[in-house]
Order: structure tokens, then sequence, then C-alpha cells
């Protein structure tokens, strides 16, 4: 894991945000009643009704997974709006406060499933579609933006069942101009794995960690990084889509969940 020091912030002036490592190609706090009262959200309730229940936990009916994709679809038509009105950076990473917020993968849909329901033929093999893959693996995403520091931390704590261990990244994070644009860029630092009660963390190659490599990467050009195109996010639910064209849905966890799947 890479040191706090080492990812310690400097406060440029991008505002900060960053795909989803089950595709391995490839989150916020608007209350609903907020979204159900603007004329955007008015247009696509039915839809983020959907993914609402998409990410719910506790034995509730699911939309199936096509369903999930239509909605996917019908709210990246609104995102600049929905934006506009309620900044996704701010949701997504816990705004503001330490330790960021949490948030589990829920579903996944592949880039020829999303081309195919736009142009509303059918996908190319029975594997090009929307997949609830919260059953099979145990993703999390963290993203912070505190005063101490700007940091994402995404990877797997449990497959098949199986839990007690860890392995993903570490990564810088930005989202410039938030009010306007619905892009994050990321770059990810250290490649971590824990397991067994031991920790193993080797560096990524690319901008040097510290103030040197935070410089560096706050200059670079976002479409020179890894991104994500975030499509929504409220207090419950992030949508967004890989440079890979995959597009997934994560549901923001709670202290409960955590302690029974991090622990």
């Amino acid at each position: 894991m890479v040191a706090a020091a080492a990812l310690r912030r400097t406060r440029p002036s991008l505002a900060g945000l960053a795909l989803c490592f089950a595709a391995a190609s490839l989150s916020r706090g608007v209350g609903d009643v907020t979204f159900a009262q603007s004329a955007a959200a008015s247009a696509v309730q039915p839809a983020l009704d959907t993914l609402r229940g998409a990410v719910a936990l506790g034995g509730t009916k699911r939309p199936d997974e096509q369903t999930v994709l239509s909605a996917i679809l019908s709210i990246q038509r609104q995102r600049p709006t929905l934006n506009a009105e309620e900044p996704f950076f701010g949701k997504l990473s816990g705004g503001g406060r330490e330790g960021g917020k949490r948030w589990r993968l829920v579903y996944l849909a592949t880039k020829n499933a999303v081309v195919s329901a736009r142009k509303g033929v059918a996908p190319p093999s029975f594997f090009d579609r929307g997949w609830y893959v919260d059953g099979i693996v145990t993703a999390v995403q963290r993203f912070e933006d505190s005063p101490s520091c700007r940091v994402n931390q995404n990877g797997v704590f449990g497959l098949l069942g199986l839990g007690g261990f860890f392995f993903g990244y570490v990564a810088r994070f930005k989202w410039p101009s938030p009010q306007t644009r619905t892009t994050m860029a990321f770059q990810p630092l250290s490649n971590d794995i824990k397991a067994f009660g031991q920790t193993f963390s080797s560096p990524f190659s690319g901008f040097p960690a510290g103030p040197q490599g935070d410089g560096l990467f706050e200059a670079a050009r976002v479409q020179d990084l890894n991104i994500f195109n975030f499509f929504f996010v409220n207090d419950h639910v992030a949508v967004a889509q890989g440079a890979s064209g995959s597009v997934a849905v994560w549901g923001a966890t709670d202290p409960q969940w955590d302690s029974e799947h991090l622990g």
C-alpha cells in the first residue's frame, strides 16, 4: 500500500475523481426527493428507480439485467444536466470526509451489449449482455477527496464466496471541471496483495510517487490517462463507463456491509 504521505495532496485547482476492477477493463449523496423534483430527473425517474432497485440489499427482487441496461442508456442522455444540478464528484468521493466513500460492484455490461442496446439489435453472442456480478465477486472501490489526501483504492475482497484477501491497486485521480464534465482520470500507483496476514506491494510504471509525480499527473491531459465516464451518481448508485466501453453499476456500502465483507 502506498504510504499516505506519498499521496498527500497539495490541493491543486482540479477537483478530483477515478474502471472497475472486475472488468479489469473497466458513487454519492443527492437525496432521491431532490432528484425527483428536478426536471432532468423527472424525465428519467423510472430509470433511477430501476438502478436503485438493482443495488438494493436485503433480498429484494431486482430488475432483470436488460431492464437495468435500458435504464443506464436512458440516464446517459441526461448526465450533463443531472451533474450540473448535483455534481457527481462530491457524491462519489464522500463530500470531502476523511476515509471517503466505498462502492461495491453490482452489475457489468459489455461494450457489445451497450452498442447493441443503443442500436436496438441483438448482441453478437450470449455473453454480450448485462450481468449481476455481486454474487460472484466482491469488488470494491473507495474514493477519497479529503483535506489529507485524494486517493482511489480499487480491488477484490472475495471471489465465489471465498474472502479474507485483497488484490487491487491504489491510484491517483482527478476530475477536471466537475461542474461541467463527467470524466474522471486516474493512474494506479501500486499493485497490492493482502493474504495470509501478509501484504505485498509493487509500484506501477508511470509517474513516480510523491509530490513530483503528483505534479506530473495533474499536468497530464485527461485523454492521455485511464478514465471513467460517469453517467450518474447519487447517495446510493454510481454508473460509469470505462475506456473499454463496458459499463458498471456500483452500490454504496454501509458500515454493516463493510464489516461483513471487508473484515
